[in-house]
């Protein structure tokens, strides 16, 4: 079953973090154990900057995003290939980028499993 996991959090805080280094290795180290056992497809950060494209009644508006007035925006993702739905919740569960620090993250299952 494939998955896709996008990661929110809030860019002030998480520049702000003292603790940055220790959870950008702790990332790390969970993306090496998740591609060793082949269960990570894909992982990015995103970078800015954003670009927004609305369709309306006219022509298609082109704008600076992120499209959402929020303080979480989407800053990374990853891409696992699981047995069972159950693993793919635990292995977000464990994710150490946003413990404790706010922020979330958002679990899609694909509906092309090719």
């Amino acid at each position: 079953m494939k998955y896709l996991a996008l990661i929110y959090g809030n860019k002030e805080i998480w520049m702000g973090d003292p603790n940055r280094p220790g959870v950008i290795a702790a990332v790390n180290e969970f993306n090496r154990r998740l591609t060793e056992s082949g269960e990570l497809i894909s992982v990015n950060g995103l970078a800015a900057p954003v670009v927004n494209v609305r369709h309306t009644d006219g022509p298609p508006v082109v704008s600076d995003g992120p499209y959402l007035e929020v303080k979480e925006h989407v800053g990374s993702y990853f891409m696992l290939d699981v047995e069972s739905h159950e693993r793919a919740l635990e292995i977000v569960q464990s994710y150490p980028g946003v413990t404790s620090r706010g922020g979330g993250v958002e679990l899609w299952r694909l509906m092309n499993q090719g």
